[in-house]
């Protein structure tokens, strides 16, 4: 899962503060500037029969408190070109730098990005060009809660999280090549600012030799999943971009007893480590 201005399934814009006008790369970042940088990661996907979950996009803008907040309020765009991104690989934490840049210092709300196109391939070669839908042909609007603050000579950092399983919708049977018939596209993004969230991982097994891979890891919030993810081969798991705070987490799998764990504590820039227990029904 990556940054903001770096892209990714989920992207994530986080602070992180610099002593000096200088950033860690060595660049010197402007006087009444900050760098901001935005990543893109995402959240699970049924991969089994899929291969690739693409998506293109032509531009990312951002939006500056100090022109207002209403819907007119202009945009500043930070990229235009062209940016191939296949989702799938963006997941456990894995995010992709979608930019890196110097903008003003000051406060900001939303950032636009503009998916141009978007395709499914299944393992089995079968390719799927999706429409995208005509409400987001200015982009996709993503707020930032809290906002944005840009401070001279620091870097921030956004996470947009790219969520797979909301956006791509199947259309028949997806347990089987032939039972699928098409795909529907409807985009679901959040961004949340680094500095203000943490990471959760851990582990999911049987017992102490025997991993649970493809289990479904969730972040909960009132009632709706905020954040999700599927442990790999080993068992593990990661979620990033978790606003600070106190959290309930959900672990399951087909043929486990779910496992719920109530309160677990989230810190702005640290890393919470909790591991799952199941037991086979």
């Amino acid at each position: 899962m990556r940054d903001l201005v770096r892209t990714g399934m989920i992207l994530l814009v986080g602070l992180s503060m610099i002593t000096t006008a200088c950033n860690q790369a060595g660049e010197t970042v402007k006087d009444g500037k900050g760098k901001l940088v935005v990543k893109l990661t995402d959240a699970p996907f049924p991969v089994s029969l899929v291969e690739n979950a693409l998506v293109t996009i032509d531009k990312i803008e951002i939006r500056s408190t100090a022109g207002g907040t209403s819907d007119n309020a202009p945009f500043t765009v930070l990229y235009e070109g062209e940016k191939v991104i296949d989702l799938l690989d963006l997941q456990n934490g894995i995010t992709e730098d979608l930019l890196s840049m110097d903008i003003a210092a000051g406060s900001y709300d939303f950032i636009r990005m503009h998916v141009v196109s978007a395709k499914i391939v299944l393992k089995q070669g079968t390719t799927y060009d999706l429409k995208i839908p005509s409400g987001t042909s200015s982009g996709l609007k993503i707020k930032m809660s809290p906002e944005l603050l840009i401070e001279s000579g620091v870097e921030s950092e956004v996470l947009l999280d790219f969520d797979v399983s909301k956006s791509f919708i199947v259309q028949g049977n997806m347990n089987t090549p032939a039972g699928i018939k098409g795909f529907l596209f409807k985009p679901v993004l959040r961004a949340m600012v680094q500095k203000y969230s943490g990471i959760i991982e851990g582990k999911v097994s049987e017992n102490e030799t025997t991993p649970v891979a493809e289990a479904l890891v969730q972040v909960v919030v009132a009632d709706t999943v905020y954040s999700s993810a599927l442990t790999d081969a080993a068992g593990k798991y990661a979620l990033i971009g978790i606003p600070a705070g106190n959290h309930k987490l959900v672990c399951e799998k087909e043929g486990y007893s779910p496992v719920t764990v109530d309160l677990v504590a989230v810190k702005a820039r640290e890393t919470t480590t909790l591991d799952f227990l199941m037991i086979r029904n």
